[in-house]
């Protein structure tokens, strides 16, 4: 336990065992598995006393001799019937058997046979050769006992129908009335005023008593929510659930991304590559080439052995499932190469748990399928241009939302196919790229892909797959551009608030024609099929750097002004708020524009658009961040990873300033984080770390639940929080104008300043009356030349106010 630590089968007993009096403890070998363990270990001195003596066991009551046998007495026969149905069934002559004599004539008996010589050169066609059998031949007798059992095959499939074109419909209901004498006969009824009378001060009190005490409030979903609600006593601790390494293919790799199915529950994978730095990397070329580069699906139902493996032309930093079909995967190599893999053949090999798979009782004797005992390695079905791809390796990628896709001038229109057909990658190379799994349009000249036997044909036209648009990152200060490393939109998969925005403007608009329509971007966008332009999706990019950069930018591009080509436009806003590589930038669940920013040694959380600073920053820790996690259930927890192999939980309901738990997960530098609500009362995190090791850790009952009212709790601190950078943003434009009116006076004094600073109104006045001035100039011209008569209208003036 000393040597192996954490590795070792008593670890979890170190307290017990250091706090245990006694010089001798007792471990004790159980061969019958009468506790459901090989051994168990007593740590208490009356056990230890009772297995060491134990008591006497009375000696076995002697056995009763057992009943004399009487034999059954035979009873008369009683006919019921069942001799006629066996005579009935007996097969009987209908007629006498015939007799028939076979006899030879004696002269065929006793004739002579007559022999002659005859050459077998001469009459080949009489030569008959009968050759013997083998001597070693003999047959082989099989005897094989099987049996069959005809049992249903049951699957589990849904189908939900998507209302795409919401329409306006209203139903009205007549109210049923009765003729005026008949509600008279019924007021006028005294039983029913008596019923009234009786009844109203039972009523108020059932009243009084709703408003004090709700009745149909669920106590068994509330039990407890005072013991978990912040500061309680709860417990807060992961629990270990599963862990998962493959000795042959993740020993001494490190985890570089973890994902889980989208549909299937208990399916997770996770990517591998070599720790290596890039001067060890470039030492170890020839090693890194023969090594194969995985990606590892794993099963909870066999954590021994994975269910499939992934191949990779290079080690893969990050993948990610297609939302609508989860059977495609997409992955980002090191060596910049997009990668697509589809594992839909392979589905049945996941979906049902094989056992044990060692198991050879499943298949006749001599007739066993080794193949199933081994995990299949599926090829890649799709390779990106290494000439047209990223330069650097790829460190984030995922898939576009099925509700809108991009064009080639970047403009977002609305899907009509509700597919992820679309990637977004970001590289250190300074570029962003998107990428259309449905390139076969730009290919139509070129030939598809000679894929090997055994690899699936859904990608076959992606030949030479070239990225559909390019967004570059170019940076106006010196030192370079930027090197994105994490990627965000503020666009998820199912939120479809845009396309509704889109609808209700068109009825607006059908409404009232004068209502005109606003384009944004350059030029008319081609949409191919006439898909819907969505003008009012929002098209910018949140973008972490390798220096610790928050970048802003649009990725539609722009004309530029001086050589008429479209660039992307530069970034909108950019600062470096940390002290290291940005490893995650992820999105609030809960609130689209809430992001968690973490890298070097600290996290931030920023609101999108207010860039006067982060809403909250924390001070640098000891140790560096490697990832972060929302949780998905609750809106004021999330994780933090760090590389001392540690998790900081922390909740912005209990304090803000430190992590309520800090709880150590390995003794190596953990990689990546991520969560997964597997039931209603379920949830599971996958944190990888540099061992190539995956751990699923359980999430207590009180992270998980929600507190009653933290929504509205988060939302309004997170609210008081904006408007608070808000003022700040105010105070420094303030402080700003009062600088200058300093600087001002201070020159005036000296004699050296203007006499007046104009302000913001005055410069407007001063530009709209010489823009007026230009337009007559041009009139003017214009008439001189020929090109415009005299009695044309004058050009429209800008008004000046």
């Amino acid at each position: 336990m000393t040597n192996k630590q954490a590795l070792s089968d008593f670890s979890p007993l170190r307290k017990q065992i250091e706090d245990f009096t006694e010089d001798e403890i007792i471990v004790v070998y159980d061969y019958e598995f009468q506790h459901d363990k090989n051994f168990y270990i007593c740590l208490s001195p009356a056990l230890k006393e009772f297995i060491l003596n134990p008591p006497l066991i009375l000696p076995p009551e002697p056995q009763r001799e057992p009943p004399k046998y009487v034999p059954p007495v035979s009873k008369p026969w009683v006919s019921m019937g069942s001799e006629k149905k066996i005579d009935e069934a007996n097969f009987k002559d209908t007629r006498p058997l015939v007799k028939s004599d076979l006899k030879i004539s004696k002269l065929h008996l006793f004739r002579e046979a007559k022999f002659k010589d005859i050459e077998s050169d001469d009459k080949k066609d009489w030569n008959v050769s009968i050759q013997p059998f083998e001597s070693n031949f003999e047959t082989k007798m099989v005897e094989i006992d099987t049996a069959v059992q005809a049992a249903p095959f049951l699957s589990d499939s849904s189908a939900q129908t998507i209302w795409r074109y919401p329409k306006n419909a209203s139903t009205q209901y007549e109210p049923r009335l009765m003729e005026s004498k008949e509600c008279e006969k019924i007021l006028a009824n005294e039983d029913l005023k008596d019923f009234i009378t009786t009844s109203i001060p039972e009523l108020e009190s059932a009243l009084e008593q709703n408003v004090i005490f709700n009745a149909f409030e669920n106590d068994w979903e509330l039990l407890g929510d005072e013991m978990s609600s912040i500061g309680g006593p709860g417990d807060m601790h992961l629990k270990e659930y599963q862990s998962f390494s493959d000795i042959h293919n993740s020993k001494n790799k490190i985890v570089t991304c973890v994902q889980w199915h989208p549909e299937l529950k208990g399916i997770v994978a996770m990517s591998l590559a070599e720790n290596y730095t890039l001067y060890e990397r470039l030492d170890n070329m020839s090693k890194t080439v023969i090594t194969p580069s995985l990606i590892l699906i794993w099963s909870f139902f066999d954590p021994i052995q994975p269910k499939l493996l992934l191949e990779a032309p290079d080690d893969i930093f990050s993948f990610a499932f297609s939302i609508s079909d989860p059977n495609i995967i997409a992955g980002g190599c090191i060596n910049g190469q997009v990668v697509l893999w589809d594992i839909g053949p392979w589905e049945e090999r996941i979906k049902n748990p094989r056992g044990d798979h060692r198991d050879k009782d499943l298949f006749i004797p001599k007739f066993e399928d080794e193949s199933f005992f081994q995990t299949p390695r599926i090829r890649y079905c799709a390779l990106s241009s290494l000439e047209s791809g990223h330069n650097a390796p790829i460190t984030d990628i995922f898939w576009l939302p099925d509700h809108f896709e991009i064009d080639r001038l970047g403009f977002p229109t609305e899907s009509k196919e509700d597919k992820n057909c679309q990637l977004m990658t970001a590289a250190s190379d300074n570029q962003i790229l998107f990428w259309d799994t449905r390139s076969k349009t730009l290919n139509q000249k070129r030939k598809d892909l000679d894929l090997p036997m055994n690899v699936p044909q859904t990608f076959k036209h992606l030949s030479n797959w070239r990225p559909l648009l390019k967004v570059t990152l170019p940076c106006s200060d010196p030192g370079g551009d930027f090197a994105p490393t994490k990627i965000s939109i503020s666009e998820s998969q199912g939120d479809k608030s845009a396309i509704e925005l889109e609808d209700k403007l068109e009825i607006e608009k059908r409404e009232d024609g004068n209502k005109g329509q606003f384009v944004s971007g350059v030029g008319k966008p081609s949409s191919g099929k006439g898909s819907r332009l969505l003008q009012h999706l929002n098209t910018r990019i949140s973008i972490g750097t390798e220096d610790g950069q928050f970048v802003y930018v649009d990725w539609i591009p722009q004309k530029d002004a001086d050589t008429n080509k479209l660039t992307t436009s530069k970034a909108e806003w950019y600062q470096s708020i940390l002290d290291g590589p940005i490893t995650a930038m992820k999105r609030s669940p809960f609130f689209k524009d809430i992001l968690l920013i973490a890298g070097g040694t600290g996290f931030q959380i920023w609101k999108e658009k207010i860039f006067s600073g982060a809403l909250l920053q924390t001070k640098s820790f000891s140790k560096r961040v490697c990832d972060a996690e929302w949780s998905p259930t609750r809106p004021g927890v999330f994780f933090i990873a760090k590389s001392d192999g540690s998790v900081d939980i922390w909740d912005l309901l209990d304090r803000t300033h430190v992590p309520i738990l800090t709880q150590s997960i390995s003794i190596h530098k953990l990689t990546f984080i991520s969560c997964k609500i597997v039931a209603s009362n379920q949830q599971l995190i996958a944190i990888g770390d540099s061992m190539g090791t995956l751990h699923i850790m359980e999430v207590p009952w009180s992270l998980r639940r929600i507190v009653s009212g933290e929504f509205q709790a988060v939302k309004t601190y997170l609210m008081r929080e904006s408007d608070r950078r808000e003022y700040v943003k105010q105070r420094w434009d303030f402080r700003e104008e009062e600088k200058r009116e300093l600087e001002r006076q201070a020159a005036l004094k000296a004699g050296l300043g203007p006499p007046h600073i104009p302000t913001e109104d005055e410069i407007t006045f001063r530009l709209r009356g010489e823009y007026n001035e230009y337009l007559h100039f041009e009139a003017a011209i214009l008439r001189e030349l020929g090109l415009k008569d005299e009695d044309d209208d004058q050009p429209p003036a800008v008004a000046v106010n």
